[in-house]
């Protein structure tokens, strides 16, 4: 492709091309550019290129005779006349169709624009097409020209390395923004670096902080200490995951993306009802597909709370003949004890099965706690206070062997997306799952139902989600939910092992820097996000606010009950005493977090609570 420049000022377009990523394109003979600097051609004795315009008016406007001489130079030199674009504000739009149209046509000369307009007869006589960049320049000219060159000849077959990459890397839908860091490959004899040749802008901003971090390190060492402090004294450390987790950028992306684009109503007949009506329905069969699961047997709920409420009320009110016995664990989520203390308020007969030191349910309790008339069984995977695993499978045999007509319902939240959840290899019939513990959205989660099981509604109205949870599907939040599944999904082992690590290094860390610190999680059966640590003669609110102003986020108990007075229900079913409760706080981690990030917080929390111990001791008051 050629393409030729008549312009006032060649050597920018000399200087910008060449730095462009197109510059390649020049180099593997895929692309020619030529220069034609109009003022060469003007039979003006002062070299003038201005005049009043033709047939009269006011101001100076590009003369004719310049630029026909050019273009009469450019038709001998080639042979043909190029198709000639006129760059003004007054042209038609530039966008991808443009660029992509105009790659396809052999020859091409660009015309800059004038101040104050150009001679109308240029435009009868060469001009082909008008163009402008819209709104992000007002002006015709040599910068909208380079970058409608640069847009276009990116769109060229072979000047980047595919045609994925021309249609992501050419720019001409937003300007100048593309992944790409258009540089040579070499500069001054001196080669670029590869990661600004192929990075993205992100890995380029932490390549040139690491380089410069480098640098200071090495050449002012007493800055560079400077500069760790306050860089660690700003830093945020966020291990509070089991509360929530931030959100992948791609979930966020893709929620603003159907709320842009897929907006309507799933229930709406027209298309855009149908398409977010298949939208839901691919979300649908992803977070079944994590669960090993059929479509149908996913339901869409508002978060964990509205599934444990949806699994114990609606079976049970939907199951009256099976009998009127619940059995939940001490230690459950207050979602499902609550709600089973509802259950027994209306008739319900309720059993409370308690748990070890571990944390873990007391499967011969259970054995004997089950009944012809027990209608169902809630039980957690995960704990989310202390991170206990309880032995689900177990609980699903002891079940089948005491009374196989027992509903099983399990509360995942705190294990969907880290350890293994598979409904139908687990035995559980019921299963709750949420979004915003694995890098998904709040106020978005999950019920599975195993088929057959005859469950009633929470939520009454338009019928939706089979006529069992009514109520407009909220569909950008499922798809960030389905998404962030998704990625659970695929990198839940390396996770796991990653988490592990860390798990095992805060143990220690605590373990060697602070005497008397008591690690209230059994690790060898629990989750490695949850680690319950416990500084007898502390206030664990005290603590969490001392961390806080340090940049480290941990939780007292759990987030959904922290708030509350009363000590924790769940360490106090474990058997610990009020010392070892009031002093515990939940340290939870997510597959982000680093192993420099642990190291840092132990470095913090061993350092507060040594300070508030001491404070302690000097007052004679807990700390």
């Amino acid at each position: 492709m050629k393409i030729d420049f008549l312009t006032l000022f060649p050597d920018m377009f000399r200087a910008a091309l060449g730095e462009s990523i197109i510059a390649r394109g020049v180099e593997k003979g895929l692309l020619e550019f030529s220069f034609y600097q109009i003022r060469d051609y003007t039979e003006n004795k002062q070299k003038k290129v201005d005049d009043y315009p033709y047939g009269g008016g006011p101001g100076l406007v590009l003369s004719y005779q310049p630029i026909a001489s050019a273009m009469k130079a450019i038709q001998q030199k080639t042979g043909e006349k190029p198709y000639c674009l006129y760059m003004t504000p007054q042209g038609k739009v530039l966008d991808q169709k443009m660029a992509r149209r105009l790659s396809k046509i052999p020859h091409l000369a660009v015309l800059c624009g004038h101040y104050e307009g150009i001679d109308e007869r240029v435009i009868e006589d060469f001009v082909d097409e008008e163009v402008s960049l819209g709104d992000f320049v007002l002006t015709g000219g040599e910068i909208p020209a380079i970058a409608l060159a640069d847009c276009v000849a990116r769109l060229v077959p072979g000047v980047l390395a595919s045609e994925e990459a021309a249609d992501r890397e050419s720019h001409s839908d937003g300007l100048l923004e593309y992944p790409q860091y258009t540089r040579p490959a070499e500069i001054a004899g001196k080669k670029v670096p590869e990661i600004l040749l192929n990075g993205n802008h992100q890995e380029i901003a932490a390549w040139r902080l690491e380089q410069s971090e480098k640098r200071t390190q090495e050449k002012r060492p007493d800055l560079f200490t400077a500069y760790v402090e306050r860089r660690d004294r700003d830093k945020v450390l966020y291990f509070d995951n089991s509360a929530t987790t931030k959100p992948f950028p791609e979930v966020s992306a893709e929620i603003e993306r159907i709320h842009k684009v897929v907006y309507g109503n799933p229930s709406s007949l027209h298309h855009l009802g149908l398409l977010a009506e298949k939208e839901l329905k691919r979300c649908r069969a992803v977070l079944a597909e994590t669960l090993q699961a059929a479509p149908q047997d996913v339901f869409f709920t508002s978060g964990g709370t509205e599934s444990n409420n949806w699994a114990l009320r609606g079976y049970w009110e939907a199951n009256p003949r099976n009998g009127r016995h619940l059995i939940v664990s001490a230690v459950e989520h207050p979602s499902v004890l609550e709600t089973a203390r509802y259950l027994e308020k209306q008739g319900a007969e309720l059993s409370i099965l308690p748990v070890g030191r571990n944390g873990v349910v007391d499967l011969a309790r259970l054995e004997e706690c089950i009944r012809p008339d027990t209608t169902l069984i809630s039980v957690m995977q995960v704990n989310s206070e202390t991170g206990a695993i309880q032995p689900i499978e177990e609980i699903a045999r002891i079940r089948n062997r005491r009374n196989p007509q027992t509903a099983l319902h399990v509360d995942a939240v705190q294990s969907y997306g880290k350890l293994a959840v598979t409904p139908s290899l687990l035995g559980v019939d019921m299963l709750s799952v949420s979004a915003h513990k694995i890098h998904g959205p709040r106020g978005v989660g999950a019920l599975y139902i195993r088929k057959g099981l005859r469950v009633g509604p929470l939520l009454y109205g338009g019928g939706q989600e089979e006529g069992l949870r009514s109520g407009t599907e909220n569909l950008a939040s499922v798809s960030g939910f389905a998404l962030a599944a998704a990625r659970m999904a695929e990198t839940s082992a390396e996770r796991y092992e990653h988490v592990c690590a860390l798990r095992d290094r805060l143990v220690s860390g605590l373990k060697e820097g602070v005497r008397g610190v008591v690690i209230l999680t059994d690790c060898s059966v629990s989750s490695p996000y949850i680690v319950s640590v416990s500084f007898p003669g502390l206030r664990a609110e005290v603590l969490l606010h001392s961390l806080e102003m340090r940049g480290l986020y941990v939780s007292v108990g759990s987030a959904c009950s922290s708030h509350k007075k009363n000590r924790s229900h769940v360490l106090t079913a474990m058997g610990y005493g009020p010392s070892l409760i009031d002093g515990a706080i939940r340290i939870s981690f997510s597959g982000g977090n680093t192993m420099e990030e642990v190291e840092r917080g132990v470095e913090i929390i061993c350092a507060e609570a040594k300070r508030l111990d001491r404070q302690r001791r000097r007052t004679g008051r807990k700390g």
